[in-house]
């Protein structure tokens, strides 16, 4: 007989994911344990597998959960009746504002998915490309000369996406410059060059 989920259990499996990615963030994949996890959480171990069968199952679902939500605004931004210019600034300041928000995600994404089996892997791939494809597209609506070549289109959109994604190895949300001017400052940057702006 099939075990009804509780009530809860969304809600329990959030707490998990919330504690498990601030710990890899901080101890990477193969230095936090499920038993850090379940420490974390105030549960047992075995909490934890009625959630996730395995850490990589864990991870997974850190990770997946993040970029799908990030496509899924990302291409509303982009399908936005505005000026591409206009769309690409959303685009970036929605970027980076879940960067300043969801730090522990980005590093995760950046030093933890070799961990994952290649089949969970790929799919994760799939999601980037996805976002690649969506900043891609804009680049070609703004100047569609300087994209015309194809082996131009990822270089671009991968400066804008490495700037921003390795900002949050050392930017502070509470420091000097908040989100909102970070993002504008890197718009400003990517669309005007450094000598104009």
């Amino acid at each position: 007989m099939t075990r009804e989920r509780a009530n809860d259990y969304d809600l329990k499996k959030q707490v998990i994911l919330d504690q498990a990615v601030a710990l890899i963030a901080q101890k990477g994949f193969d230095g936090a344990t499920m038993s850090d996890v379940a420490a974390a959480c105030g549960a047992s171990k075995s909490h934890l597998y009625h959630y996730f069968p395995s850490k990589e199952d864990l991870l997974f679902a850190i990770v997946k959960e993040h970029i799908t939500e990030q496509v899924a605004g990302l291409s509303a931004i982009v399908r936005e009746p505005r000026p591409a210019s206009e769309r690409f600034t959303r685009f970036v300041g929605a970027f980076v504002q879940e960067g300043a928000k969801s730090r522990n995600h980005h590093l995760v994404l950046m030093n933890d998915i070799k961990f994952l089996p290649s089949v969970q892997r790929e799919e994760v791939r799939k999601l980037e490309q996805e976002l690649m494809r969506l900043m891609v597209s804009l680049l070609h609506e703004i100047n569609p000369d300087r994209m015309a070549p194809a082996k131009v289109h990822s270089p671009y959109a991968l400066l804008l996406f490495g700037m921003v994604i390795w900002t949050f190895t050392w930017y502070e949300k509470n420091g000097a410059i908040s989100p909102e001017e970070l993002a504008e400052r890197i718009s400003e940057l990517f669309l005007d060059g450094f000598r104009a702006a």
